[in-house]
């Protein structure tokens, strides 16, 4: 696995935290089903922009060597704490018919200090073991010289 595709998978993380929290809360509270979609049908005004932020992340993360991913994992937070605030404001605004930017601002601090918190898993497992990840060079490099031997006994 590269730095880039883990980085990728990473930002599934914040999505499985949740689902494994709901799922945890649920079961030692005792809730029920209703429970349990009531708030997974609250989060799709969380999840929603995360999964359009995301696969623009993934997208911009594609074969990036190791220090611009480390870069990417202290700036994406912040731009996801804008990018959330900015996706709330219309739901903010025609939901509720008011629009206060106090509030707002608050919801886009704990949206960055939640994105913080969420990769530093990723970010130390990503720093602990950088050399145990492939690069990229490398990886075509093995494969363009297993490709030119010959696998029959004739080409040895």
């Amino acid at each position: 696995m590269t730095h880039a595709r883990f980085f990728q998978l990473s930002l599934s993380f914040p999505v499985m935290l949740w689902a494994i929290g709901l799922f945890g809360y649920s079961i030692v509270s005792k809730q029920d089903y209703e429970f349990i979609m009531k708030h997974m049908i609250d989060a799709l005004r969380v999840f929603v922009p995360y999964l359009i932020f995301s696969a623009a992340v993934w997208r911009i993360a594609r074969d990036k060597p190791y220090r611009t991913l480390v870069l990417l994992a202290f700036v994406v937070p912040i731009v996801w704490g804008i990018f959330f605030t900015l996706c709330y404001l219309p739901y903010s605004y025609f939901k509720e018919k008011m629009l206060d930017w106090y509030i707002l601002c608050i919801m886009g601090f704990w949206a960055t200090f939640v994105a913080y918190l969420s990769e530093i898993v990723p970010y130390f497992i990503l720093t602990t073991f950088k050399d145990n990840f492939t690069n990229n060079a490398g990886n075509n490099n093995v494969l363009s010289s297993f490709e030119r031997t010959s696998a029959s006994p004739e080409g040895s």
